[in-house]
């Protein structure tokens, strides 16, 4: 399916422009498609895989508490008193422990603020240690050499948030649509069945200018992105809906059109409004 170049009304830019503008005049019903451009049919999903059809400003972030065990930072060389790195996450305050089997222990204390901390040490022999949160970094030092193998080993937990959107839709939530674009039709069908039906109407692009559709010389454009304005409706579980937005990507060796997007408004007949923003498996 194609983006098409039949067009009654056609705008372009000057040549002192950088891009042009084209739109379907009224009561053209269908485009040419002898120009082979480009397509934005595919299946489209957000970006977390989660709910596509979202309340407007819609995270919800959900905090999470996470337990490492054991993981590797070190290991001893037979040689080496001092030690340094960084661990894989930021530790929740009081929960850090560096230790070897059988010998040390450094923890942190959930009582300090500083961003870095002097880890309290178990045997006190002269052994010390630090951890700054921020960086994640460690450093330790031991009054003798640790013996060849002796792993360097951090238990800790950390936190970590994740969106957790509301769904903007009634009925059933909507988690991918997937568009089907012939010229300038566009059906677009939801998770949940329903579909939708409607056209493309302004498309911009810049990196390339259409003088005359017609010419034998016609430039097309074959890279930079391209946006094109859609809207479609349909009746989703039992409300009317109209689907408004835009469809864009990037041309890429003249008709490969990639990182394919949708940005758009899902209207419900009863006033109810809801975010769409999602991308196009390969």
């Amino acid at each position: 399916m194609k983006i098409f170049l039949q067009l009654i009304g056609l705008t372009c830019c000057a040549l002192a422009f950088t891009g042009c503008e084209w739109t379907a005049g009224s009561g053209v019903n269908s485009w040419d498609d002898s120009g082979n451009w480009v397509d934005f049919s595919g299946s489209y999903k957000a970006e977390d895989n989660g709910i596509l059809v979202r309340s407007f400003g819609s995270t919800n972030a959900v905090t999470v508490t996470n337990t490492v065990s054991d993981e590797h930072l070190g290991t001893g060389t037979g040689t080496n008193t001092a030690f340094n790195g960084q661990t894989g996450h930021r530790p929740v305050r009081g929960s850090l422990t560096i230790f070897t089997i059988g010998g040390y222990r450094f923890t942190d204390s959930v009582s300090t603020t500083a961003d870095t901390v002097s880890l309290a040490v178990t045997p006190a022999d002269g052994s010390t240690g630090t951890f700054n949160y921020s960086t994640h970094a460690w450093a330790l030092t031991f009054p003798a050499p640790l013996a060849n193998g002796t792993e360097l080993l951090g238990t800790y937990q950390y936190s970590s948030s994740s969106a957790n959107p509301s769904q903007g839709n009634h009925g059933n939530a909507i988690y991918s649509f997937v568009v089907y674009q012939t010229g300038n039709k566009v059906q677009i069908t939801d998770s949940n069945g329903t579909m939708y039906e409607g056209t493309i109407g302004t498309v911009r692009t810049t990196g390339g200018m259409i003088v005359d559709p017609y010419a034998p010389d016609v430039i097309l454009p074959t890279s930079g992105p391209v946006v094109a304005q859609f809207s479609a409706t349909g009746v989703s579980q039992g409300y009317n809906v109209t689907l408004v937005g835009v469809l864009q990507g990037t041309l890429i060796n003249a008709t490969t059109l990639s990182g394919r997007a949708m940005n758009a408004t899902f209207i419900e007949d009863a006033g109810n409004e809801a975010d769409v923003a999602a991308v196009a498996g390969p």
